[in-house]
């Protein structure tokens, strides 16, 4: 019988890390959205780095980062009580990092597409930017908001080149299902590898037809 530990554990990540970078996005979104100058464009570079970056350059920069050797790793092994090094702590990270450039492109896309007529007759009416943004922008950003989550979380749970460098493959702890599917097949164990090929292949079918689903809209309007 096949073992769904790597299941779980990879679910359990791309989850935890899917809800840190929604958080995240949004946040950030929010406050660079409106901004054009080369502060925004150098952090905007930044952020959509892991997307231009091999995962095991990426993976290699975090554990530098990382490790207990370090002032970062020492902080949140000693002070937080969380290893990240070898770790389930690691593969959220790491995930998190390679993730969120998909999650911050589609909302803030999805912020900058509103209509400035719309904006400007509603702060002509009043309306704080807090409240422009909470009752205007988020509402009608709610698709692309939708779609980085999705794009984030298939993201998260595909990951493989950052996680094996940062996070290991430790049987029953990070072995998240790229990682059980690579060292299946290192092992000869390629007829149990492709149950798990199928599940991640079905998958990410399945985020691509929901989000062109939610934007058939945008499609038609192209079209």
């Amino acid at each position: 019988m096949q073992d769904m530990t790597p299941f779980w554990i990879s679910l359990k990540v791309a989850l935890i890390s899917t809800i840190i970078v929604t958080l995240m996005g949004i946040l950030i979104s929010k406050w660079l959205y409106k901004r054009h100058g080369i502060i925004a464009r150098i952090l905007e570079s930044i952020i959509v780095l892991p997307i231009v970056l091999p995962p095991t350059v990426m993976g290699f920069i975090l554990l530098i980062i990382f490790s207990p050797q370090s002032f970062v790793g020492a902080f949140f092994k000693n002070v937080l009580n969380m290893p990240v090094v070898f770790t389930l702590t690691g593969a959220v990270i790491a995930s998190v990092i390679v993730s969120f450039p998909l999650m911050y492109q589609h909302t803030v896309q999805g912020f900058r597409s509103i209509d400035h007529k719309m904006i400007n007759t509603a702060r002509t009416m009043g309306a704080s930017e807090n409240k422009i943004f909470f009752k205007l922008i988020f509402p009608l950003s709610k698709r692309p908001i939708l779609s980085g989550i999705m794009m984030s979380f298939a993201r998260a749970i595909g990951e493989f080149g950052a996680t094996l460098m940062v996070a290991g493959y430790i049987p029953n702890k990070t072995n998240t299902l790229p990682l059980e599917i690579y060292f299946l097949v290192e092992q000869g164990k390629e007829n149990q590898a492709w149950l798990w090929v199928i599940v991640l292949v079905a998958f990410a079918i399945t985020v691509i037809g929901t989000i062109n689903i939610l934007n058939k809209d945008r499609f038609r309007e192209v079209e």
